[in-house]
């Protein structure tokens, strides 16, 4: 496990948590106060629909930054339903696949490009302890979407005219949306920045594929 674990801190150090390509390019419009009509009319049948969708992927990059260290990887994270998926972790360089978490119910199993595999009851757990990586699995799952996660109060939230979330701000995070795949009201992110001022962790999301199924 050292061996990926060294990959991905040398990647970070080549500068490429800081990769920003985009398959589009931003299409927010002006934010407007959340209590606006329209606007919160469409987030809320967002959050309905979206509570729907049964199956989705991402294909994309991922950056991240705690404290000094830095890391950057490939991701392909397919989902299905709330408590089982699979999520490839690839090298960012050659695309090689280095480790592949899947969660099924209760159980989280990491399976390394070695062969060893590991397990626990917590994906967060799991990742920080063998990764070095400390990522919101939990709630990442609603946030790469666009919609707040169910299992925290949302503090803030601040909506383009599409009623779409430019800012949100839930379980001591901060999610900023600075582009969508294009424009309506249940576009899916094309790019998601991630902040916990408190253990000084940033992530840097860039969705290059989606598919969703409801």
């Amino acid at each position: 496990m050292k061996q990926i674990y060294l990959a991905l801190a040398c990647a970070g150090a080549l500068g490429l948590v800081g990769c920003t390509n985009q398959p589009k390019p931003a299409t927010s419009a002006a934010v407007v106060n959340p209590t606006a009509g329209g606007a919160q009319a469409a987030w809320a049948e967002r959050q309905r629909v979206f509570a729907q969708m049964q199956q989705w992927q991402l294909k994309g990059r991922v950056g991240l930054q705690l404290r000094e260290q830095s890391w950057s990887f490939g991701l392909d994270w397919a989902q299905r339903g709330n408590s089982q998926y699979e999520m490839q972790i690839k090298n960012p360089l050659t695309g090689g696949l280095m480790a592949t978490v899947m969660e099924t119910g209760s159980q989280v199993t990491l399976k390394a490009s070695d062969g060893k595999t590991y397990q626990d009851t917590d994906a967060e757990r799991l990742l920080a302890k063998q990764l070095k990586m400390n990522l919101p699995l939990k709630n990442l799952q609603y946030w790469a979407r666009g919609i707040p996660s169910p299992m925290a109060a949302v503090d803030d939230v601040k909506l383009d005219a599409y009623g779409r979330p430019t800012r949100l701000q839930q379980a001591g995070w901060v999610i900023d949306y600075p582009s969508y795949e294009g424009n309506g009201a249940q576009a899916l992110p094309s790019k998601i920045q991630l902040e916990k001022a408190s253990e000084r962790i940033k992530a840097k999301v860039v969705a290059k594929e989606w598919k969703t199924r409801f």
